[in-house]
């Protein structure tokens, strides 16, 4: 186990085998609410599961900021196994939940001064979250101690980007950015926005096609745009959409030097107001020895 323990939460969707590997935490990034019942995401409720409900009743669907306290029996749990964590949080202009974590972390400071704890804002979601991560993670197997991870983590935030396509504006409306009658129409005349993250941690429109072929290139295109040198790892997430992403994956190896495409789900934490179908890329440089697939 390194000494350096890493610990993120659910939107960034670090494969199972890639979390035991390198000995991850992944916490939930909210609590789900489904008419009246609450439920732990990966826990009481699967992500198939939970997509079940986005569908059959979107409005009765809703989640809920996880408290410090409860992160802080997260924290603990971790600290029994060592004594330095980092914990790459999501962007903290899409959630509460850093800012949860920031208090947790305070908390444990307190009642456990001896474990270094540090909590960091990756300023994206998804895939590009997952990438910092996994970065990170890296190095932390590699014996560096919490000052070294959280400077690695931190360049490998400056080198990420993330794009993300919706496949309908049906759900977009739980966002608050469009009305519930407007995000209906918008879909019947499927349009699909294409986004990207911005330095800020927000999302940002980049620009609308009709098809999910116009798109999977158009995003293509923009990532030739974004990241000219290469090679790039990628990283996808598809929120209910395995066909959709591994289309994707194979234009992505047609047009990259990118050695393999990681590919996980989207948390239905995220993808309940996106609605089944985004899809989610992440992408930075990518060294030698990455060549994780899943």
């Amino acid at each position: 186990m390194p000494q350096v323990r890493i610990i993120t939460d659910s939107v960034a969707g670090i494969p199972g085998d890639l979390v035991e590997k390198y000995g991850i935490k992944v916490i939930p990034a909210a609590m789900i609410r489904y008419n009246g019942t609450s439920y732990v995401e990966g826990v009481t409720l699967s992500i198939s599961e939970a997509y079940q409900l986005i569908k059959k009743d979107p409005d009765g669907f809703g989640t809920s900021a996880l408290s410090p306290g409860y992160i802080l029996d997260e924290y603990r749990g971790v600290a029994a196994e060592t004594q330095s964590i980092l914990h790459i949080a999501l962007s903290s202009a899409l959630s509460a939940g850093y800012q949860a974590a920031t208090l947790a972390a305070e908390m444990l400071t307190k009642e456990s001064p001896q474990v270094e704890m540090r909590v960091m804002d990756s300023k994206t979601v998804a895939g590009a979250q997952g990438l910092i991560v996994l970065q990170a993670a890296r190095a932390a197997a590699q014996g560096k101690g919490l000052d070294e991870v959280a400077q690695v983590a931190e360049q490998a935030r400056q080198e990420t980007t993330g794009i993300m396509m919706l496949d309908t504006l049906r759900y977009v409306y739980r966002s608050g950015r469009m009305s519930k009658l407007s995000s209906r129409m918008a879909s019947m005349l499927s349009i699909r926005p294409i986004n990207r993250m911005t330095d800020k941690g927000t999302l940002e429109f980049v620009d609308r096609v009709r098809s999910r072929e116009s798109g999977y290139k158009r995003v293509i295109e923009i990532i030739k745009e974004e990241a000219p040198l290469q090679p790039l790892q990628f990283m996808v997430m598809h929120a209910a959409a395995p066909e959709m992403a591994s289309r994707f994956c194979y234009l992505l190896q047609q047009n990259f030097d990118c050695g393999g495409v990681l590919i996980s789900e989207y948390s239905p934490v995220m993808g309940y107001g996106a609605g089944p179908g985004a899809l989610f890329v992440g992408f930075r440089p990518r060294s030698s020895e990455q060549r994780e697939t899943t």
